[in-house]
Order: structure tokens, then sequence, then C-alpha cells
């Protein structure tokens, strides 16, 4: 794949010894025969880096499988996976290694383009309220000039894409679900040669099952883009006019969780996604509901795992945790290939 083989060559480039020389598993190379035309010692080179990596990943998610209940639950999953029943939800923790904030990185490099203090985004963050922090930046500052910082933020990037997202169209060839606003999903999917057919916003997301009746691949942007405030879902006035009674995002949520959601990237607190998930689980009940798993770092406080896992399930999502403080992309690249071994 593609990406894989940037990295190899980031890696290489990296590794040139005192004496010139590239050591890739034991075979020395010189960068000349790597780096340019030479197809036979690039793909011998290549074929052996990713042996290696592939045997790191096994030792890895081996090693990931055996915490907790995780091994159980993942064979779950993996058999949902090879019914085509799982879809993807993408938060902002796969688009960071491209070089995007997280939001609460993002609210605090906004907060400085206005009057809000310091210690009044603390106090927001502290209390888990990231719509309210949201609405009082947005308060602080006229309209355009919030739209403008959004969109130069998360649209008009082209950073190099970089992470385990990029594995992400290897894996899921239907249908994959964000919240996030900026373009990494579709940049991937267009480097990986499978564009989107479709891409929804918003409320228009209730169409999705309809579309993959049709063998259609979709995006669904449900909090909408960066480069327009239509669709879009991030100050708590807009959370409530797009989350209402009167509006039908809780309708489109119920709609995609028809199938088993996987999500990847997602803080999954004080969130309304969620939120909304736990009232189709409380009105179904928990028999009639789908399930839905979540890979999610964890430390060693074995109460708050408990406490994080309980409050999952409430929402129907049953958490595979993996070492908190160890490289979550390689987490998630170790579970994701995990996932698709055997499958394809």
């Amino acid at each position: 794949m593609k990406f894989l083989k940037d990295d190899f060559l980031e890696q290489v480039s990296a590794s040139i010894d005192v004496n010139g020389d590239i050591d890739i598993e034991g075979v020395k190379f010189s960068p000349n025969r790597i780096l340019t035309d030479d197809d036979e010692a690039f793909d011998l080179a290549f074929a052996a880096w990713c042996d290696t990596k592939e045997e790191e990943r096994l030792s890895k998610v081996d090693e990931i499988l055996q915490l907790h209940d995780n091994a159980d639950r993942f064979n779950t999953l993996k058999q949902s996976y090879a019914r085509g029943s799982v879809t993807p939800f993408v938060g902002a923790g796969l688009s960071i290694p491209s070089g995007y904030p997280g939001w609460t990185s993002y609210l605090y490099q906004l907060r400085k383009e206005t009057t809000v203090s310091e210690a009044e985004l603390d106090a927001f963050i502290s209390n888990g309220e990231y719509e309210e922090a949201a609405q009082a930046l947005f308060e602080a500052m006229p309209p355009d000039a919030f739209d403008e910082h959004l969109e130069n933020k998360f649209d008009t990037k082209d950073e190099q894409l970089s992470g385990c997202v990029r594995y992400l169209p290897h894996c899921f060839t239907s249908s994959v679900i964000t919240t996030n606003f900026d373009g990494v999903l579709k940049r991937c999917y267009d480097a990986f040669q499978t564009p989107f057919d479709e891409e929804l916003l918003g409320a228009d997301a209730i169409e999705l099952p309809k579309l993959l009746g049709r063998n259609k691949n979709v995006l669904v942007k449900l909090h909408g883009k960066a480069n327009t405030a239509r669709s879009r879902v991030l100050t708590k006035a807009e959370y409530d006019a797009h989350y209402g009674a009167a509006t039908n995002l809780g309708d489109c949520i119920q709609a995609i969780a028809g199938k088993t959601l996987l999500f990847l990237g997602c803080s999954l607190s004080s969130d309304r996604t969620v939120k909304c998930l736990q009232k189709i689980h409380d009105e179904s009940g928990a028999a009639a509901a789908v399930r839905h798993y979540t890979f999610i770092p964890i430390g060693d406080d074995n109460d708050e795992r408990l406490r994080r896992r309980d409050e999952l399930v409430k929402a129907n999502i049953f958490p595979i945790w993996y070492p908190e403080g160890e490289d979550h992309d390689e987490c998630l690249m170790a579970l994701l290939s995990k996932l698709v071994e055997g499958a394809k």
C-alpha cells in the first residue's frame, strides 16, 4: 500500500549509517539503490521491512488482546466485520497526526482571538462543557471572524497525511461517519483510489441506508464542514438547534446505528452522539439494540476502567482497551490489522 511505502521511505532516509549504507533487517543497501530506480532492490528492502512491521503489530495486538476482557469482545467484533456489518465512526484523534488540532487544543488556540480568559476556558473544559466553551468563544468575536478562523484551521490545510487513518480505505469500503470538519478522510480515500460516491452533511445522514442499498461509498460528515455554517454543529446553540426535538439529527444517528459502529479516535465523553445512542438503547432495550465498539486507551486504575466501561455500556458501546501512554497510532493500526486479517 502506498502509505506504507511512504513510511518506509521516510525511515530509509533517516537511517543511513556512518558509512552511507542502509541496514534493513540485516541486509545492507546503498541509498542510491533504494531511493532511485532500482525496483528489485526497493522491492526486496520494502518486503523485508513490511514483514518486520507485521510481526511487530501481531506481537502488539496479542499483548492488547490479553488485557481485561478484550479477546472475546474483539472476536465478536471481528465476526461482525467479516459479515460487512461494521461502520467506522471517526473522531478528531485520527486527524491529529496529519497536523490538525484536537478539540481542546483548538479551543485554546481560538481563545487567544477573544476576550475570554484562560481561567474561564479552563473552567468549561474541566467540567466537560465543550459546547458551552465553543459558544462563549463564538459570542466573544464577530461571527465572520469565528467562521474564518475555523475554516483556516480545518479546511485550507493540506498537510501530509499521517497515521493509521490512511489504513481505513483498506479496511472499510462502504461508508465512514465522522464528526470532524477537516478533509482528511476524503483525501485518504482519494489517495487510495476509492473516492466516496456521496458526501452527506448533518441531517442528510438519514439518507445513508438508502445509499448503502445502492452500494454507494458514502462519507457522512455528521457535524458539517469547516467552510460553511450550514449544517455545522460546534457551539451550544448549534448543538441545540440540530439535536433538538424539532430537528432530525437524532433520527440520523438512529439510522446509522442500525449497523455496528466502531468508534476510532473518539473520546466519547460529554458527547451528544453518545447521549443519542443512550436514548436509542433505553427505548429499544438491550436485547434489540445493535452493539457498538470502541478502541480506547486506559491507564492502570481498574476502578476508573470499570467506571468508564459502565458509562459507555449505557450507550451500548463496548470498549476494547489499549494501554494509555503507548503510541496510539501503533495500537490502533495493530488492532485494525488484526480486524482485517482473514476477512479480505
